[in-house]
This record gives structure tokens, sequence and C-alpha cells, in this order.
């Protein structure tokens, strides 16, 4: 049984009554223009407000994705979250904006100023599900105190395959019912704030080889297969009373041939409303990843997934990639081609009515306009993360008992190419979001501990790798590795498991190995290295970098 439900706090059913009457009456008031804008949930680009207030007022919107590039203080959002909703209170539907963003801990926005904690996988490594109720509850708390309403989080996929570039730490491990516990618990936070959590990517997108925002993956699996594994954490979400579930853009022709699941009538009505009973709002991934735009023009895509179950569609990468048609036409050729399927009957007037009852039924009882700002508690949400981060670190080798290593001489230095931090802090307002990468807060960290390491750069230890450079062997060589789920990008995997094996040639049993990322790269590299020592944090957030360089230097017990 669910410990904790949105329909605890339902409203009373002569209230309820009430917004049917207001929602009818309002329904044969509103041009099918209107209706239409509700449901899109948009993004714009930079701190164009004037735009943005222009989609509330003229487009009819239902509401935005937002992100760093809108807003880059938490001031910044309030002042904007406060604009758009006045506009939107001002229209002849007056029901408040869903105001969303993708705080969901390995993701994150105005990272300067909230705690996003160690992230996911961490958490499901620190295994404890009060840690990850709090966790959310934070999050949700720092959102609301700023009025952004709805967290497109948790990530409720599994991960199934080690290799999934765009998953990894954002899932909280890779076994179903683990990860089900866990999403409960996130919901279960998120929920006792009043703001809205969102599962995603519905049916599951941990399975997949293939980012959706590059192109279309596809996975084999049938419903008895997704029923067993990927579907349990939706299953414990909608348990939970989770407001929102977000679509994934992939192909299962084992479920439905034709279409991915984001436009699938049998993956959205058929398995997600009638057979797992989900009452609540169904959105979709961003339309304008390439796994759409590849594939389908955007105003067909938008009109497949209402046809196929959706209440909202989202279009949130606002300037993504090499784009070069203007995101303010695609947005409004958009609404404009679900005006026209309505006009012309492709989409029929009575779903269109129906999705648009459904979803002003769910914001009239369920979103909630801030009144007071909630007390933003920064001290307790540091010690929150600093909590799970300490948990998580799991000594996965220690055969010569070098961990940890307190005061002795060693040398530190990283496997990742210092060009590849530049897309940390994404363009686009998605993604890790930090400015300066876990590698360099751990070895600030060190230098703050007075730790007795000599730094070497990447270049200069390439040039030990390669027999350029004398290196004293005999002495400890700690080497970090990294990993960040990147929207659109890769990080590098091969070349650091390379210079793993390289490193290990010439220091052997002397080699500490610490990964801030998962530990799915141990496998890979102890299959052509014989790794003696290492050490995981599950996850390249800075309270986890902080927190592995305290515990390497942490003095050993002895008998």
């Amino acid at each position: 049984m669910p410990r904790y439900s949105r329909q605890e706090f339902a409203v009373p059913k002569e209230s309820e009554m009430n917004h049917v009457k207001k929602i009818e009456q309002l329904l044969s008031t509103l041009t099918i223009e209107e209706k239409v804008g509700q449901l899109f949930i948009l993004a714009f680009a930079g701190q164009d407000s004037a735009y943005a207030l222009d989609l509330v007022k003229h487009m009819h919107v239902g509401g935005f994705y937002l992100t760093d590039d809108n807003a880059n203080t938490l001031k910044e959002a309030e002042i904007l979250s406060s604009q758009l909703q006045k506009e939107a209170a001002l229209r002849a539907c007056d029901a408040p904006l869903l105001l969303a963003v993708d705080q969901e801990g390995s993701w994150g926005i105005l990272t300067k100023e909230t705690d996003l904690g160690p992230g996911n996988l961490a958490l499901g490594a620190a295994n404890d599900l009060s840690l990850t109720e709090k966790m959310y509850q934070i999050f949700a708390e720092q959102m609301q105190a700023i009025g952004y309403n709805t967290l497109l989080s948790p990530c409720a996929d599994v991960n199934s395959n080690p290799d999934n570039p765009i998953i990894g730490q954002r899932a909280f491990g890779e076994l179903p019912a683990h990860v089900a516990q866990h999403v409960a618990a996130a919901v279960t936070g998120i929920n006792r704030t009043g703001n809205l959590a969102c599962a995603k990517h519905f049916p599951g997108h941990g399975d997949t080889a293939t980012d959706s925002h590059r192109a279309l993956p596809e996975v084999s699996k049938n419903l008895t297969q997704l029923l067993s594994e990927d579907l349990q954490p939706f299953i414990a979400a909608i348990e939970n009373g989770v407001a929102l579930i977000m679509t994934a853009h992939i192909n299962y022709p084992a479920i439905d041939a034709k279409y991915p699941a984001t436009l699938s009538k049998k993956i959205l009505t058929e398995l997600l409303k009638d057979k797992l009973g989900f009452k609540g709002l169904i959105i979709t991934d961003s339309m304008n990843m390439w796994a759409m735009r590849k594939n389908y023009s955007p105003s067909e895509a938008a009109i497949l997934a209402l046809k196929a179950g959706a209440h909202l569609v989202m279009l949130s990468e606002e300037h993504y990639e090499n784009e070069t048609t203007p995101y303010k036409q695609i947005q409004q050729d958009t609404i404009n081609g679900v005006v026209e399927a309505v006009k012309s009957g492709e989409l029929s007037l009575e779903q269109l009515d129906e999705t648009l009852k459904h979803v002003l039924s769910f914001k009239y009882q369920q979103v909630e306009i801030k009144k007071t700002t909630p007390i933003f508690r920064k001290e307790q949400s540091e010690k929150t993360a600093e909590k799970i981060a300490e948990r998580a670190i799991k000594v996965l080798k220690n055969d010569e008992g070098l961990w940890p290593i307190g005061q002795n001489d060693f040398y530190f230095t990283c496997a990742v190419n210092p060009i590849n931090y530049e897309n940390l802090v994404n363009s686009r307002g998605i993604g890790p979001n930090d400015a300066v990468p876990a590698s360099q807060v751990f070895y600030q960290q060190l230098r703050q501990l007075g730790a007795r390491v000599t730094y070497l750069p990447y270049e200069d230890f390439s040039q030990i790798l390669a027999g350029n450079k004398p290196i004293d062997s005999q002495r400890l060589m700690v080497l970090l590795t990294e990993d960040y789920p990147l929207p659109g990008d890769v990080f590098p995997q091969q070349e650091q498991c390379f210079r793993i094996k390289q490193a290990q040639q010439i220091f052997g049993k002397k080699l500490l190995l610490l990964a801030l990322r998962s530990d799915y790269e141990l496998k890979k590299v102890s299959q052509t290295s014989e790794i003696s020592t290492y050490i995981c944090a599950y996850s390249s957030r800075s309270v986890s970098a902080k927190t592995l360089a305290k515990q390497l230097l942490e003095q050993q017990i002895t008998e």
C-alpha cells in the first residue's frame, strides 16, 4: 500500500463539483485556439519574458519548461514565475501554469544556489529510503520557494544496459524492485510539499544504447518483460500518487509495431491508463528531440501524441543543436497545426475537449500558486546531501589494504581530458550545469585538507604514460575517473579505460582507482587490467567529490 498519495489532500466533493461546472462553462466559451494552447508546455530562449508572456496571452499555452537560460538566480526565477502566473490569471481560462524543471539530482538548474545532492545513483547506493524522500522534498521545497511547481522527476528508468549513454547516474540502480522503492520515496518527498512529481521516461529508457536526444532507440522487450522489469518503478510511482508521467521517444515493436511510445495509443492509453490505472497527466518528452524530429514533423508528432492519449505536448529544447528554423516559428507552427487538425476533423473536437477537461480539472484542484515564500532550508539540505554522499561511497576492491591513504605521499591525476568538461554547463540549460567539474572540486578539497599530494596535469601524465617522463612507480598513484549524462553528447569512456590500463602497467598494485561515477567501468577495466583498489562514489556531484577526498585521507584503523 502507498505510504502517501496526493489523493489524501484532494478537495471536497462539493468543491470538485464546482470545478466541473466551471470547466464545462469554460469549454462552451473557449475557441479551438484557446483550447489547443492549454495542452502545450513550451520553452523560450534567454530571458525573453516578453515572448513568454505573449505565449500566455495570445497562444494560450498551459505552461513552460524553464532552465538556467531563463533565470540565472533564485530572485530572477521568483520574478519570472510570478509574472507568468499573473498573466495566466487574466485569461478567460485562468488555470495556473505548469512551470516545469529538470530538477532530478544528476541534472538540475540553479546549481549555485540549490542543492541537488549526489544524484539518484548515489541515493540508490546509499539505499536509505528516508534520505531519498528527504532529498526530493528538498528539491521540491527549493523550487516551490521560487514558484516553480512541477519537477520533471524522479527518473524511474532501470539501468538494464550499463552502456546507456543518457540515463546512467540519473537512475537509482539496475534492479527493478530497488528502483521502484526509491521512485516511490522520491514521489512521496515531492508530494509532501504540494509541488508536482513526474516519473519518466515511460515505459522505460534504461535498456537503450541510444540517446533519444540524438536518434530513435528501439527496445525489443514484450509486455510481460516490461511488467516484470522496467514498469515496476512506474507502478510504484502511480501507487504513491505521482501527478505526471513523461513518455519516452522509444520504439517497442513487440507492443506497437508502428509508433514509438510517445505516439502509441497501445502504450499511452491501453497500457498506462487502462492497464496500470494512471489517472494523472501524461506529458511528452520534448518533441524537439531528434528521436522525433528525424522521423516526424513537429505538428504531426503533436497530433499523433494527443490522439494516442497524451494530455500535454512539450517542446523544451528551444534552440536545439543545429536547428535552422527559428524555435518561435516551430512552436507556433506546431500549435497551429493541431488547431487545423481539429478544424479538419483529423483530431476530433470531442477528444480535444475530453483531454482539456482532464487537464483543467487537474490544474484547478492540484496546482498550488505560491502565496508565501516557504522556508529555504539551505543548512539542512547540505547536511542531507553530505550524509547521502558518505553512505553511497563503496569500497569495491581493497586487495592491498591501501584504502584509505591517510598521510602517505601520493600522486594524483584524472583520466579525463579537460576539454571534455566544456559541455557540463549546457547551453540549453539542461544537464549537470556545474561550472566546476567534480575532479577539480576533489583536488581542491585535498589541498584544503593538507594532503601530501603531487598533482600531475593531464598532459604531463600523458608523457609519463608514453615513457617520455620519469616517475616514481613505487609511490601510490590515485587516478580519478568521471562520467556525466549529457543530453545529445557522450562523455568519453573508452579513453578513460585505456588510461587506466596504461597506469596499471606502470604502477601495478600501487594504483588506486577512484570513481566519481557508476561502478560499471570496473567490469570493463578488469577484463584487461588487474585492479586491486577501486572505490566508487556513484556520483559526479561536488558533494560526493568532497566526501571522497575526505575519506581518502582518513587514517587506517589497525587492530
